[in-house]
């Protein structure tokens, strides 16, 4: 019997960011537990576990947590190695389209969305959202959507480009995870039927998007958030504690500090450093509902800055 400990992915069915890893649980053939949180806070199961983090989907491994798509895929790919998400020795690769998926895709897609259906959003989620976008007015989003439809069907035909010769997958014969960074916005268009119509030009990436749905999302198991706070509770975190010689700004571990993405959801981190590397940073921190467990984050979008 395998003793590899349970993936339980905090998610919500309705969130594009949640598709993405589902796709990955998919391409791995990997069976997970699926803990739904709500889509706007208070989200108080959630915070137990991760110290303040809000955004979705969190990967909890026993008592360690992993924040943010970036980094639960590395961890996907270090716990669960075949089939890999980097065929062809394409890791760097993959990573660019995630980014540029996540970065650029994805909010073309959301204002074009908006602009649709942005009318029938309740008060409540736009405000939600609103707090989460410093600055930022979520119910102005659908005036964007005409110049992001323009941004969307470029977008769009940059991976129809990269399937003109054929292949079923963005990198050739097997999916990866540049497949599953690209599916995620498009996914999420489908909620705006008009909108939609915007891929009816690109016949190879409707082809390529079906293929992907047909991969489904691996064998989901639910569980209730209260029996994952009990995991974490029971467990203990498998992080090492180590020193990164050529981490730039000397944090090493021991530092009190503080973590918070750079681009919205600006609600911080606080905990003790247990470890950093050029991909990684994580903390242990405690909680009266979960003890003692590690939050772990990305360093691509997320700022670390030492506490007092």
């Amino acid at each position: 019997m395998s003793t590899r400990p349970e993936l339980i992915l905090h998610q919500y069915a309705e969130s594009p960011f949640s598709e993405k890893v589902r796709k990955l649980f998919a391409l791995k053939e990997l069976t997970w537990r699926a803990v739904d949180q709500p889509s706007i806070m208070p989200k108080p199961d959630l915070v137990s576990l991760t110290g303040g983090y809000r955004r979705i989907p969190v990967l909890q491994v026993g008592a360690d947590i992993y924040c943010d798509t970036q980094l639960i895929a590395r961890t996907l790919e270090r716990l669960h190695p075949t089939p890999t998400l980097y065929p062809g020795a394409s890791e760097g690769t993959c990573q660019a389209w995630s980014l540029w998926a996540d970065r650029f895709l994805f909010i073309a897609v959301v204002a074009v969305v908006f602009g649709e259906i942005g009318q029938f959003v309740p008060k409540e989620f736009i405000d939600d959202r609103s707090k989460m976008m410093p600055g930022r007015d979520f119910s102005e989003l659908p005036a964007q959507a005409p110049q992001a439809r323009e941004q969307l069907r470029a977008f769009v035909s940059t991976i129809e480009e990269n399937l003109v010769d054929g292949r079923p997958y963005l990198l050739g014969a097997e999916m990866s995870l540049a497949d599953a960074a690209c599916f995620h916005p498009l996914w999420f268009l489908r909620i705006a039927p008009q909108a939609n119509l915007l891929l009816g030009e690109f016949p190879r990436l409707r082809a390529w998007f079906e293929r992907l749905e047909l991969i489904g999302q691996g064998a989901r198991i639910d569980m209730t958030p209260a029996e994952a706070l009990a995991v974490a509770k029971a467990a203990r975190s498998t992080a090492p504690v180590a020193s990164d010689s050529h981490e730039p700004n000397g944090l090493a571990p021991g530092a009190n500090v503080f973590i918070v993405p750079d681009d919205y959801g600006f609600d911080p981190v606080h905990g003790e450093l247990v470890f950093s590397n050029v991909h990684e940073v994580a903390v242990r921190r405690t909680d009266p509902a979960v003890g003692e467990v590690v939050v772990h984050f990305p360093r691509i979008g997320f700022r670390v800055s030492r506490g007092n």
